[in-house]
């Protein structure tokens, strides 16, 4: 049986970010990297071995460090014989609460009807830009163009216990971390040899589009390694990534779905609305899946449909739940 190392990467986010990056977006910024460290070759090597599920790497999604998921499906599902009128409030604050603290996530299982403090919010905001055409082309009588880019607020929220003073206490989250699961042999170790030089070399670790205008921009803080093997096998788990499933009972999981749309895009012209898109369906993080065999069996690889010689990546970690067989 392979030995397989686990990972905690935690990253400082440097400025502002678009959205939070999920698996599949650090995956391609993890093999952009590797391929600098390494050559062309071995990455293309090491991409073949991971779609063809030879290799066991598995990753998270970006979360804010200490925190995991909240499984929202699953705490829905266990109370909607309970949650009726009086519940919208209940629902209301279930829906905020993106992420629950790690030592929390027992008693989030156990007792769904208790939702944790503090918990971390996702506020969406729109930030004006204005883009000066008329420096870029030279033709001064051009006026500004102005356009709005998305960005993503995440906060840390404590509850108010002061019975004066009712508002929540808040905090920005700058720290943030993913969870990258290695087979141990070459791969593993030019993997964290290139981290390692990430983090001594103080060059940004850029996660996203815009990073030239301080968009997507992180630095790593440091990467932290838990020794574990694959015998971790079946039961109940709590996906941190985007998964495409290949070997979970769906009859006793509790799913959300995420779909997306994939086109070419050119950097000077953006999407190419002329070629039809393609969608795929993920199982989104904060679903609780129940695995067959184990975890590096659970997801999979699929082509991707623009550009035959890359992947889409959906071999997302998973987190294994104490406790949920007694409670289901």
């Amino acid at each position: 049986m392979a030995e397989r190392v686990k990972y905690r990467v935690d990253l400082r986010l440097v400025g502002r970010m678009t959205q939070i990056p999920d698996s599949q977006k650090i995956f391609g910024a993890l093999m952009h990297r590797y391929a600098e460290y390494t050559s062309e070759e071995q990455t293309t090597a090491l991409v073949a071995e991971v779609k063809q599920s030879s290799y066991g790497f598995l990753l998270s999604n970006l979360m804010p460090k200490g925190y995991l998921p909240m499984p929202q499906t699953y705490v829905l599902s266990r109370l909607s014989s309970t949650v009726e009128e009086s519940g919208k409030s209940f629902y209301k604050s279930l829906k905020k609460r993106l992420f629950a603290p790690i030592e929390q996530m027992e008693h989030v299982i156990s007792r769904p009807g208790h939702l944790p403090d503090p918990y971390i919010e996702v506020e969406q905001i729109q930030q004006i830009h204005a883009a000066i055409d008329g420096k870029r082309y030279n033709i001064p009588a051009l006026s500004p163009n102005l356009y709005s880019v998305p960005e993503v607020v995440v906060r840390e929220v404590t509850a108010s216990t002061d019975e004066k003073k009712s508002e929540d206490r808040t905090r920005l989250i700058q720290d943030f971390s993913f969870y990258i699961g290695l087979e141990i042999g070459l791969e593993h170790d030019m993997m964290i040899e290139m981290l390692h030089h990430a983090k001594t070399s103080g060059r940004p670790f850029v996660l996203g589009a815009r990073s030239s205008q301080g968009l997507n921009t992180f630095e790593i803080i440091d990467i932290h390694a838990e020794t574990y093997e694959s015998s971790v096998g079946e039961g109940y788990y709590l996906n941190l990534g985007m998964l495409l499933p290949r070997n979970i009972d769906y009859s006793k999981s509790s799913l959300k779905l995420f779909t997306s749309e994939r086109r070419p895009f050119n950097p000077k012209i953006g999407w190419d609305e002329s070629m039809k898109g393609h969608f795929i369906s993920f199982i989104d993080s904060g679903s609780v899946v129940y695995v067959n065999d184990t975890i590096e069996t659970a997801g999979g690889c699929v082509p991707s449909p623009i550009h035959p010689k890359e992947i889409v990546f959906g071999r997302a970690y998973l987190h294994p739940l104490a406790g949920l067989e007694a409670v289901k």
